[in-house]
């Protein structure tokens, strides 16, 4: 077992009481009551927060660092550290060096240990191949009420999440909700393997610029893809067609106009790619929704139920990619718009947390439950994490429960925090035999 993931084990261990005996002393002896034993703390800094100790007859309140080992204290430099400078205790397994604060003043001590039932549950649960199968019929023996808190409080986190992530552009972008909302809906559009070349187009191509030419639908589509490297037809051996010449000139004209430097073919993964899915295809549908439609940002905003939202999203491209899926390349007759799939993945990761973020900053919290409730009204994604789920037993309704098992498998499963996950805290810190590894199995 990793260090971290011991000291994760020693954080839940810590909160929960779960160490033995229950007498605490310090190093020098002095003896130790826990009043409260605080929380984990999210952010970064010391492990535990709001935490209450008497000492030797003294009370103390605030944080508490935990270490597998006290050593670790100085090689994570936390003794020159003063977010770690006002702990009240110094919770370890191994005590092998004095820790101190930055003045010199040492910090107390006290070693604590936890059954040998609680390591092996711990260890067969953070290495068990069937961990979602495992996890997945806890979960689905739960009453429905506990289910579905912990579930809401899964996928609360993770709009927070993207709450962060959207206000983080939203500052970058100089305090412009268009420009954050733009940046968002190239990362949102930009499926797999392609979502960090979209996010460079959204940031060679801003906001501002596209809004100078985008009275001109081919002005655009020339910009997005000259600046996205994905006109030249050379590469296919082909000649170019008049339209693709038209938007080449386009392309060359305003990129040097905003002092673009295009991107690179080969930062685009072509391969195994459906048509549909095709970044040049991606990239006209989103030149027409820009071109389309006015105030985007505010008209979603706006909206109360999915379908108003879809009646905004369901862009259809210009008429020359009708018989062309690549620049100078013909196709059969097929109408290119964004269908439905797609429609539903940009109210899933780009509608519902603009509108929670908008909402969140501007104190309005009756925007905050709309985009839940839209959240509710969306079919669930289909995905390897939700399938795992769904083999597991577990039956997701909508959007609302697909995003909270995603939210877990990928924060928690994942990387293995099971000692910070609540169906992992159900197993570990359960004295009852019922909930033993072998019997959920």
């Amino acid at each position: 077992m990793t260090s971290i993931l011991q000291q994760e084990l020693l954080k839940l261990v810590w909160v929960n009481k779960l160490y033995t005996p229950q007498s605490l002393t310090t190093r020098e002896g002095h003896p130790v009551v826990v009043l409260y034993p605080g929380q984990i703390n999210p952010a970064s800094g010391p492990d535990i927060i709001g935490a209450q100790v008497e000492i030797d007859g003294v009370q103390y309140s605030g944080p508490i660092a935990i270490h597998v080992k006290a050593s670790h204290w100085r090689q994570q430099l936390h003794h020159i550290d003063m977010a770690y400078d006002n702990c009240i205790l110094h919770v370890v397994q191994q005590d092998d060096a004095t820790v101190c604060r930055v003045d010199g003043r040492p910090i107390p001590t006290v070693t604590i240990h936890y059954p040998e039932e609680l390591e092996n549950r711990y260890q067969q649960l953070t290495e068990s191949p069937t961990r979602p199968l495992l996890c997945g019929h806890l979960l689905r023996s739960m009453e429905s009420v506990n289910r579905y808190h912990l579930l809401t409080r899964l996928m609360i986190e993770r709009l927070e999440r993207k709450y962060h992530d959207f206000l983080h552009l939203y500052d970058q972008g100089g305090h412009n909700w268009n420009e954050a909302f733009y940046i968002t809906l190239f990362i949102a559009i930009g499926t797999g393997k392609n979502k960090e070349a979209f996010t460079k187009l959204a940031r060679l191509v801003t906001y501002s610029n596209l809004c100078r030419v985008k009275e001109s639908l081919q002005s655009v589509e020339g910009l997005l893809l000259g600046a996205a490297g994905l006109l030249n037809t050379e590469q296919t051996g082909r000649f170019p067609d008049g339209y693709t010449v038209r938007l080449q000139e386009e392309a060359d004209h305003l990129c040097r106009r905003f002092g673009i430097q295009p991107m690179q073919a080969r930062e685009w993964e072509t391969l195994k790619c459906r048509p549909g899915n095709h970044p040049v295809i991606r990239i006209a549908e989103l030149a027409s929704l820009l071109c389309s439609k006015e105030f985007l940002f505010s008209r979603l905003i706006d909206c109360t139920s999915p379908e108003e939202i879809r009646q905004i999203l369901c862009a259809e491209t210009s008429e020359y990619w009708f018989t062309h899926h690549l620049p100078s390349r013909r196709s059969d007759f097929s109408v290119k718009r964004i269908g439905t799939m797609t429609q539903n993945s940009l109210i899933i990761n780009l509608v519902v947390p603009m509108m929670f973020t908008y909402g969140k900053t501007n104190g309005n919290e009756q925007l905050q439950e709309r985009a839940i409730d839209i959240l509710e009204k969306i079919e669930a994604e289909r995905n390897e994490y939700v399938k795992n789920w769904s083999q597991a037993g577990i039956v997701v309704e909508n959007a609302f429960f697909s995003q909270a098992l995603i939210q877990l498998s990928k924060e928690y499963c994942l990387k293995k925090r099971c000692a910070s996950c609540n169906l992992g805290k159900i197993i570990l810190c359960s004295q009852e035999k019922a909930l033993s590894l072998s019997d959920l199995l």
